[in-house]
């Protein structure tokens, strides 16, 4: 392994001695009522830690870890690689496991175990995620004489379970949501708490859930038990329990979470509130601080925050989560959980404190004091907003997409300490979004004076960030952002995509000017006119490579480029004058646009729309000759000029050779059959049909797992399932055929026969 080394055994036997006689003397410390004497806050707790994460959180601890002088190891599957950036930016870095998905990889705690003994590791920090949450784990770390950088085993117990944390909050007089959180999992006795003491609308959330997985929204009795089973599943296979709870519904609420600090001395604080009303099927998409609630209400969560903190003797960071009433004049709220480890969005709190939460995680678990005991001491200055970039399609119901992104520009440089703009990532150029982990590219946060100034800044910064290779919800994002509701300071609630979602909606086709530059550029790079590297430079090429059209003798030249997976075509004709005239192959737009384009400076692409209008913009485009596509993605280089202020379109290669597009020929649909395609790349969970059996239309046929995240695949149409291609456990692609229905059989209802 690269960078790697191993310690000899007597020193590892030694350093575990020395571990647990300090965790020894904490203890007999605390027990007796007496404090550890804290360590002046600049020596630096620990001389090496291990990060059992990938990915941004990843990069973004060993960022602290660097700056405090620590030395860092880090841990990569066979589906990272050693090059990942996390693994990159780490002193040592092992390859765990030998298989891509996180159960053969970062969920194996003997080999993380392993690992930090053999790199000398003090200490471990979980992230978020995978072992984060994990009591065994946290068990495990301790009796190895290893820190563990978060809470104590028994406080990740006690929050862990849903149903056992709001034992505990009730206990303490900390107010929950109405519902059910007893031990009888039977499917009818749920059936009967639900309709008989929860009532509807209701939410099944996984007992040890989180992150929005594991939850359903059921409105009705009638589909409480289909729901009640994805729930069940969804949690098992997301937190190896199948356990539930039941909570009523608040319709609308706002989503407030407290960020609490406590070490081992008996102080506790809490860093102000998080506001992350505005999600998507439970998925937090912009979060804010603060929440601009009225200050004594602010206060009052932040307290009762600090006593569910203490009610479990909490240790380390935490974030503990409140529904406020929206409908209520009371200004009622209510216990949802708390989690234990840092959150994805602790950056908007690291913005308006000015404190580096990772830090005082590092020297909390070293044994310190907090940096700050005194409540009324926390700084709270400005606002701040986080926006969590996907790689998914928002014009296709947010469907996840894998790829390699050949083309990273964030609007400042990543991973890097940012006053008013921060990105955190641990993605670049040339790396894949695989289908084994989360989607995230990246966290923009952005911070202002006011919530007015940190909102303009976040939407100028999402307009200059640039991605390529695969869709991003950065359209989706800007939208959101400009709402007027959004705009509103207290505004947002839960319910806001619910009342607004066409507003936001993300239209699948482009504006006409811009895809006819989207097929201009294309045409150029067929033309051999620019090429794009994998960072986006453009690079002329020949003696008549000025850009501005295909000057030739003799005739025009006509071209025709299909979208891709669409029936959709531009039809472009390169003029004697260097021009073109760019049209679609429908009626819908009959009249062509006449284009001239030239490159000015490096990177703007100045397109003369009919003579008349100049557009500007930064274009890049790729092809790819593994499946015959040409890839181009346009960014706007002036204010208000696109709608989302980004347009990515993918053509069908005119010249790539029609064998290597034998699959598309055998997917094209007949009269009589339908061809059921996977919406993206996943892994084949549950088949509820064979082949030879009658489906009706919307049934669900299968339900495929991708980012740890269900999406049920349905019938268009009812008939026979004439060919299956699918078994449970499948590894498929994106596009693939699943199975085939045929329409042309005569169903008697009576025998639920099928006839040809």
């Amino acid at each position: 392994c690269r960078k790697s080394h191993k310690t000899k055994i007597n020193m590892l036997s030694q350093l575990k001695i020395m571990h647990r006689a300090r965790k020894n003397l904490i203890e007999r410390a605390l027990s007796s009522g007496s404090t550890v004497s804290p360590s002046p806050l600049n020596k630096k707790p620990f001389d090496k830690i291990l990060v059992a994460n990938r990915g941004e959180i990843a990069c973004r601890v060993i960022r602290t870890a660097k700056k405090l002088g620590i030395k860092t190891v880090a841990i990569y599957s066979v589906a990272d690689g050693p090059d990942a950036i996390h693994s990159s930016m780490a002193d040592e870095a092992y390859q765990i496991g030998t298989g891509p998905s996180p159960s053969e990889s970062y969920l194996l705690k003997d080999k993380v175990l392993e690992i930090a003994m053999d790199s000398g590791a003090q200490a471990i920090h979980p992230g978020y995620g995978f072992l984060s949450e994990n009591s065994a784990f946290s068990s495990a770390v301790g009796e190895a004489g290893i820190t563990f950088i978060g809470p104590p085993a028994s406080a990740i117990l006690a929050m862990g379970s849903k149903s056992h944390s709001k034992i505990i909050m009730e206990n303490v007089n900390v107010p929950t949501t109405p519902g059910f959180h007893g031990d009888d999992q039977d499917p009818e006795h749920l059936l009967h708490e639900a309709v008989t003491n929860v009532g509807f609308p209701l939410l099944i959330k996984a007992t040890m859930g989180g992150g929005g997985k594991g939850m359903r929204l059921v409105w009705k009795e009638s589909e409480f038990l289909e729901a009640l089973e994805s729930c069940k599943r969804e949690s098992q296979s997301s937190f190896g329990d199948s356990n539930v709870i039941l909570e009523r519904y608040l319709v609308h609420p706002r989503h407030i979470e407290i960020q609490v600090m406590a070490d081992m001395h008996g102080n506790a604080v809490y860093l102000h509130e998080r506001d992350c009303s505005l999600q998507r099927r439970h998925q937090k998409i912009i979060e804010e601080a603060p929440s601009n609630l009225p200050e004594e209400l602010r206060k009052m969560m932040g307290e009762t925050a600090v006593k569910a903190a203490k009610a479990v003797h909490y240790v380390n960071a935490g974030t503990v989560e409140f529904l406020f009433d929206t409908q209520s004049n009371n200004g009622d709220f209510y216990f949802c959980e708390m989690n234990t480890r840092l959150q994805v969005e602790h950056p908007v709190t690291e913005m308006i404190t000015e404190q580096d939460l990772v830090e005082w995680q590092l020297r909390i678990a070293a044994g310190e004091e907090l940096p700050i005991k005194d409540q009324n001491m926390i700084p709270c200055i400005g606002n701040s907003m986080e926006a969590r970039i996907y790689a998914e399609n928002p014009a296709k119901d947010f469907l996840p997409v894998t790829g390699r992104v050949w083309h990273h520009r964030p609007p400042v440089p990543s991973n890097v300490v940012g006053k008013d703009v921060r990105v955190d990532t641990g993605l670049e150029a040339g790396k894949d979004v695989s289908v084994y982990y989360d989607p995230m590219v990246s966290k923009l946060i952005v911070h202002g004076k006011d919530r007015e100034e940190a909102r303009v800044r976040l939407i100028e910064s999402l307009q200059n960030y640039q991605i390529a290779g695969v869709p991003s919800n950065i359209p989706f994002l800007i939208k959101c952002a400009q709402h007027p509701v959004f705009a509103e300071a207290g505004a947002i609630n839960t319910g806001f995509l619910e009342d607004y979602a066409n507003d936001v909606k993300v239209e699948a086709i482009a504006a006409p000017i811009d895809r006819a530059v989207c097929g201009l550029v294309a045409s150029l790079a067929l033309e051999a006119r620019y090429t794009t590297d994998v960072s986006g430079t453009k690079k002329q090429i020949g003696p008549w490579s000025n850009h501005s059209g295909s000057w030739r003798l003799g005739t025009r030249h006509e071209r025709v480029l299909k979208v891709d997976a669409d029936d959709d075509a531009l039809k472009i004709i390169c003029n004697h004058d260097g021009s073109f005239d760019v049209s679609t192959e429908n009626d819908e737009e009959p009249d062509p646009m006449t284009l001239r384009a030239s490159f000015s400076g490096e990177d703007i692409l100045t397109v003369l729309v009919n003579g008349s209008k100049k557009h500007n913009y930064t274009a890049i485009c790729k092809i790819d000759t593994s499946d015959g596509n040409i890839e181009v993605n346009l960014w706007s280089a002036e204010e208000s000029q696109l709608d989302t202020n980004a347009v990515r379109m993918v053509f069908e290669h005119p010249l790539y050779s029609q064998k290597n597009r034998v699959s598309s020929i055998l997917l094209s649909e007949g009269k009589d059959n339908i061809y059921v395609k996977a919406p993206m790349p996943g892994k084949v969970t549950r088949m509820n049909f064979e082949e030879g059996d009658i489906v009706g239309e919307s049934d669900v046929i299968l339900v495929i797992e991708a980012m740890k995240m269900e999406h049920a695949v349905t019938a268009k149409m009812a008939g026979v399932i004439s060919k299956m291609n699918a078994s449970v456990g499948d590894i498929i692609n994106d596009s693939e055929v699943l199975c085939i229905l045929r329409e042309d059989v005569l169903i008697d209802e009576s025998t639920n026969i099928a006839s040809a």
